[in-house]
């Protein structure tokens, strides 16, 4: 099963404050009504995350298409 999936990422010089403000700015449009009619119309739910757990989302989905990636020579 493959899963398409968006995030948004920041340099990791990136001030913990400044994530903080950006992440609440994101979780607020995606818990807006507009915002979540565009993501139903393109068959996708938005997930609201902090940033330590999405940090664990890609260094899981990493894992889990690196074996993929070594095996076809995928650069």
């Amino acid at each position: 099963t493959i899963d398409t999936w968006w995030g948004l990422v920041a340099p990791a010089s990136t001030p913990k404050s400044t994530i903080e403000q950006l992440n609440a700015a994101f979780s607020a449009a995606l818990e807006s009504e507009t915002i979540r009619k565009s993501f139903k119309a393109l068959l996708a739910e938005p997930v609201i995350s902090k940033a330590p757990a999405f940090d664990q989302f890609m260094a899981q989905e990493r894992a889990r298409y690196e074996p993929i990636v070594k095996a076809t020579g995928a650069k």
